[in-house]
């Protein structure tokens, strides 16, 4: 698997009128490696919460909602993300996040909110018990 990096230019150029060279883009492996990037509270049993977690060294919001042991986990890019879509990852890798981060178990398929800048977010069931 691929992923690509566009570099956007900075505003003074923008700015000063000057037209700026397309960035190049680059190319590599996809990295699936995943950080909580704040402690996990003792998962409600029900209500909310919303985790950041990074995934290809993004920081993406991960809102769990329980109602007793059934729940849903939702993926996406925080509001104030200059980014507003989902890096590249499968649907399994991100059932795996969404284990690990909230404490349950994946149930269904993973459903992919789409738009025409790609994967705005992804949603799976929760088993909790």
């Amino acid at each position: 698997m691929v992923f690509a990096v566009a570099v956007a230019p900075s505003p003074e150029a923008t700015i000063a009128g000057v037209v700026p060279v397309p960035a190049p883009v680059m190319a590599g492996p996809l990295s699936l490696t995943a950080g909580r990037t704040q402690q996990p509270a003792t998962a409600p049993r029900s209500g909310s919460q919303t985790l950041r977690v990074e995934v290809q060294g993004r920081a993406l919001s991960l809102s769990v909602v329980r109602a007793g042991s059934t729940g849903l986990a939702v993926l996406s890019a925080p509001a104030h993300s200059v980014i507003g879509n989902l890096p590249d990852m499968t649907p399994a890798d991100f059932q795996t996040i969404a284990a690990r981060e909230s404490g349950c178990s994946v149930s269904g398929e993973v459903q992919v909110l789409g738009s025409d800048r790609g994967t705005v977010a992804l949603a799976t069931g929760l088993s909790c018990s």
